[in-house]
C-alpha cells in the first residue's frame, strides 16, 4: 500500500511526463478560443417570438398569436386529437391521443426555431420569427 507521500510523487512524475512545450500550450489556448467562435458568430441570442405555426403534413393549419391565451383542439378525419394551449407567451401540446406522448412531455416553448413534433399525427408546432423586418421584407437581426 502506497503512502500519501508516495502517491503524491507518482502524480508529480505523471505530470512531468506530460509536460507541454510553450508552443503546445499556445496551440491549446488558440484551439479553445476557436471552439467558441461558431457560437459567437452564429449563436447570438435567441429571440422570444410572438407567433407559432401549426403544420400537419407540411401544410400550415393555423398561426397562433402567443400574446393571447387560448386553447385550440386539432382533430383530423382519422380521429387524431391534439389539444394545444397558448399561455403566458408560450405554446404547448397539453393532450394528444397518440401512443408515445413525446409531444405532450416536451412542454411549453417560446423561442424562435423551437418545435414540438407529434410524429404519429404528422403534426409540428414551430415558434416562428415575427416582426423585425424592414420595408423590403429583409430580416433585421438583433445581436
Amino acid at each position: 500500500m502506497k503512502t500519501t507521500k508516495g502517491k503524491f510523487q507518482h502524480i508529480l512524475t505523471s505530470i512531468k511526463a506530460l509536460q507541454m512545450k510553450p508552443l503546445d500550450f499556445v496551440l491549446v489556448i488558440i484551439l479553445m478560443i476557436a471552439s467558441f467562435t461558431p457560437f459567437l458568430l452564429l449563436g447570438g441570442k435567441q429571440t422570444i417570438s410572438h407567433q407559432a405555426q401549426l403544420r400537419v403534413n407540411s401544410q400550415v393549419i393555423k398561426t397562433f398569436d402567443l400574446t393571447k391565451n387560448q386553447t385550440y383542439t386539432y382533430q383530423d378525419g382519422d380521429g387524431d386529437i391534439n389539444k394545444i394551449e397558448v399561455r403566458d407567451g408560450r405554446i404547448a401540446i397539453v393532450y394528444a391521443n397518440c401512443g408515445d406522448q413525446i409531444c405532450v412531455r416536451k412542454g411549453f416553448i417560446n423561442k424562435t426555431g423551437q418545435t414540438i413534433v407529434c410524429l404519429p399525427h404528422k403534426l409540428v408546432i414551430e415558434v416562428i420569427h415575427s416582426g423585425n423586418d424592414d420595408d423590403n421584407g429583409n430580416r433585421i437581426i438583433d445581436y
